[in-house]
């Protein structure tokens, strides 16, 4: 068997999602002095139980500091983020900041956003009123008071793009938390993002007995290029000692931090069975690596060619 990859993470020197590059499943906006202690908290670890590598930042950040590098860098390099909208949300200039280079994400890398209303009115946030009106109404005289002219010139410039942000935001399809079980909410956001993501829950892998080390080598083979410089991983050894087990499970752990990826079981047999088993293999692989419904053709270079043309882009970006 033969386990392929495009790219491992490990293999570029950014980590961020311009390369598409990805280090999270998940990354987690929310307001701490809310929700930190109770939803969030039940939130960060249903999602850790169903499989997701949820990034989650544990310091309390007062109003007014700029952004943190590591929380720009884990944005960029999350393929979905969830942002936990209450009450107090927007009256942290932090918060803020994270939902705008959110929205920037989405918009130009397809980063997958959720909004969680969590006892709030999207209403309210679009419009921004109640307490999104007043911790706006806030800021607003900060950035009055602010004697520096280029200061208040570029606190004007934030409060606009928080404007837009929270419009924006209010506007995107959601989930409301209010009058629901926490864990039943729960789970059906790890649901929703499964199935937006494409990746596996951990519930649903085999539990695999005796293969630890196996797992954490071809683990580390697929997202430490630097150590593992080979591009082709093959898994030997005589039949039903579980090789193929093996290669769907790691698959299933690891598929979700690749732009494009493929799992492909059976080549022989059903190349063998089938008269155009290599044509379908070849549409499944060509379908898979270009994120797009393949063009169905009757020549087997020619979908090689465009297996090739695929990956070379990947490569070239």
């Amino acid at each position: 068997m033969v386990f392929l990859t495009e790219f491992s993470p490990g293999s570029s020197s950014s980590s961020s999602a311009h390369n598409h590059t990805y280090r999270y499943d998940v990354f987690l906006s929310y307001r701490g002095v809310d929700t930190r202690n109770r939803f969030t908290d039940h939130l960060y670890n249903g999602l850790l139980d169903a499989g997701f590598l949820t990034f989650l930042d544990d310091e309390e950040i007062e109003t007014g500091e700029p952004l943190k590098p590591e929380l720009e860098s884990a944005i960029m390099s999350s393929r979905a983020s969830i942002i936990v909208l209450s009450n107090n949300y927007a009256s942290s200039t932090w918060c803020l900041d994270e939902l705008v280079l959110i929205l920037h994400q989405k918009r130009n890398f397809n980063q997958i956003v959720i909004p969680i209303f969590y006892d709030v009115e999207p209403t309210d946030v679009r419009k921004q009123q109640s307490s999104f009106g007043e911790a706006m109404a806030k800021h607003k005289q900060r950035m009055e008071a602010e004697t520096n002219a280029e200061k208040r010139s570029q606190l004007a410039l934030k409060m606009d793009s928080w404007r837009r942000a929270l419009t924006q935001v209010a506007d995107l399809k959601g989930k409301h938390a209010k009058g629901r079980k926490e864990t039943e909410f729960i789970v059906e956001v790890a649901a929703d993002i499964h199935r937006r993501l494409g990746v596996l829950l951990s519930n649903t892998l085999p539990r695999l007995i005796g293969m630890d080390y196996d797992i954490r080598f071809i683990s580390s083979w697929l997202t430490d290029g630097t150590c593992h410089p080979a591009d082709i991983l093959t898994i030997v050894g005589m039949s039903g000692i579980g090789k193929t087990s093996l290669a769907r499970y790691v698959f299933g752990l690891h598929s979700s931090k690749f732009d494009k990826s493929s799992y492909i079981e059976g080549i022989n047999t059903r190349c063998k069975e089938n008269f155009n088993g290599l044509l379908d293999l070849q549409k499944q692989l060509c379908g898979d690596v270009s994120k797009n419904i393949p063009i169905q053709v009757h020549d087997v270079s020619a979908y090689t060619s465009k297996i090739e043309n695929a990956l070379t882009h990947k490569r070239n970006r």
